[in-house]
């Protein structure tokens, strides 16, 4: 539906009026008359409140005369086309009117014809000269566009252009890519929000759409809140990752390589909201055995820290250089460990079942690392339910639960500290007092009951014992055996084995 142009009729004489507004097929001509006014003085203030394209006006009014309030409108900043009308034929007005870039001068008794041509010339003219801009302004758009692009990718010759428009300044760059099917619309409303803030250059990076900003000059918690503001207006529906915030024009590029390289690992990144640099530099705290400590947590039924540990263990894999696929692979390895580690422990129980390949299917579709970690959260939170369950028992009898279950892992004080929310120092204290032995003594007498029946009822090597009752150095093993047996693994097993075996 094409726009109508607006038209103002100005003349001290209602009938005049009412005539004009009868004769002219406005709407034909692509206009509407959007007010009028009854002298100069009138005139003028609508003009300035209205804003027509064109005005239509007596030269002889009470106050201001057509040509002084043409005058006076322009001077105020007016570009409309104005015609003249008029019952005098002396050239003196019709000159001024010339010198005012007046359209036309046409004489009273107005000729519908007459008026009618006069206007529908001015409508043309309006209409060049709005192309005229429009291409102008698409010129400059993608002049600047290349020259922000040009900045953005380093090019030498855009980046010298652009240090001679600005000064030193405060830059930082950002990339924003939108969802769902109405991804144009999305880009629109982006380029809307921005529309009335000055100091924004927004650019499209591919022909996907996807958009570049560069913020010049302003304050980064600025900038900050105004990209989740968007975020917030746009629903969520969109995904903004920042660069860093340089000082220099040569340092945007910095700044660009690090929004876009946030941007291609959308999938580590994604959790909601404005993502910034602030992601790639945490620091990186000491290597955990992720898999072990989940199910630790896991077995006590302690599922508020196994998620907090999973959400540790999500931030662990957001760093520089990781891509989207080695952190699917690291969750779906952590997931398969555990679900080894719940088959050995409850096989009775049938957790497979919940942990299912179907399960692990679907955590590979997921659309970011935040999301597949939600959902391991969930899966894992009801095996612990459903094997682990809270019971009456006292936390030091978890805790001898705990070293029973897994005597043949690498177990230590501190650790169990850490699963059960002690001090260590307060943890072997109680314990001591607990079970009468401490922490060490309580873990090798569990440890070597278990071996003598190994070596005992089962025809293993005394090295492979050893192993699978949680001693991986062999001669530790042989002493603490043979302090507490009194002989050695290997006289045990001669003695009371089913069989011979040599180590």
């Amino acid at each position: 539906m094409r726009t109508l142009l607006k038209v103002l009729l100005v003349d001290d004489e209602p009938n005049v009026r009412q005539g004009i507004r009868m004769m002219i097929p406005w709407v034909e001509i692509g206009c509407e008359v959007i007010g009028e006014a009854d002298d100069g003085d009138d005139g003028l203030s609508k003009i300035m409140t209205l804003r027509p394209d064109i005005v239509v006006a007596d030269i002889k009014m009470p106050g201001k005369t057509g040509i002084e309030m043409t005058q006076a409108a322009k001077a105020l900043g007016f570009n409309g086309k104005v015609i003249i009308l008029s019952g005098y034929s002396d050239f003196s007005y019709a000159k001024d009117a010339i010198a005012l870039g007046v359209e036309n001068f046409i004489l009273k008794p107005v000729d519908e014809d007459e008026l009618t041509e006069a206007i529908n010339a001015a409508g043309k003219k309006i209409a060049k000269e709005r192309e005229r801009t429009i291409n102008q302004q698409i010129g400059k758009e993608y002049i600047n566009e290349q020259m922000i692009k040009g900045v953005f990718f380093g090019n030498e010759e855009y980046i010298s252009r652009f240090e001679s428009e600005y000064e030193r300044l405060g830059f930082l760059t950002a990339v924003i890519a939108c969802d769902g099917d109405d991804k144009s619309d999305s880009y629109s409303a982006v380029r809307r929000f921005f529309d009335t803030v000055s100091n924004v250059d927004i650019i499209q990076i591919d022909i996907s759409g996807v958009l570049g900003l560069l913020f010049k000059s302003w304050n980064k918690a600025d900038i900050y809140s105004a990209l989740d503001r968007l975020y917030e207006s746009l629903e969520g529906r969109i995904y903004i990752a920042c660069g860093e915030y340089v000082l220099d024009a040569k340092s945007i590029r910095k700044s660009y390589a690090c929004a876009e390289y946030l941007y291609r690992s959308r999938f580590i990144y994604d959790k909601g909201g404005v993502v910034t640099d602030a992601e790639i530099h945490k620091p990186q705290g000491d290597p955990i055995d992720y898999p072990e400590r989940v199910y630790a947590f896991m077995e006590i039924n302690d599922t508020k820290k196994m998620c907090a540990l999973l959400d540790n263990f999500m931030e662990s894999l957001r760093f520089m250089g990781n891509t989207p696929e080695k952190a699917k692979v690291s969750v779906i390895t952590l997931v398969i460990d555990i679900r080894a580690r719940i088959v050995r422990t409850v096989a009775d129980k049938k957790p497979e079942n919940l942990v299912t390949d179907e399960f692990m299917s679907g955590l590979e579709e997921s659309h970011s690392l935040s999301e597949m970690i939600e959902s391991v959260k969930s899966v894992l939170t009801e095996v612990s339910d459903m094997c682990f369950a809270k019971s009456t028992k006292s936390n030091m009898e978890r805790v001898v639960q705990y070293i029973r279950s897994n005597y043949d892992r690498e177990l230590r004080l501190e650790m169990l500290a850490g699963i059960f929310g002690y001090n260590s120092a307060y943890l072997g204290k109680v314990f001591h007092q607990y079970t009468g032995e401490n922490f060490n003594n309580y873990l090798d007498n569990i440890r070597i009951t278990e071996a003598k029946r190994l070596l005992k009822d089962e025809d293993y090597k005394v090295y492979e014992v050893a192993e699978m009752v949680g001693y991986s150095n062999i001669n530790y093993f042989h002493n603490k055996f043979k302090k507490s047996v009194g002989m050695s693994p290997l006289s045990f097993k001669k003695q009371y084995g089913s069989g011979s075996s040599e180590e």
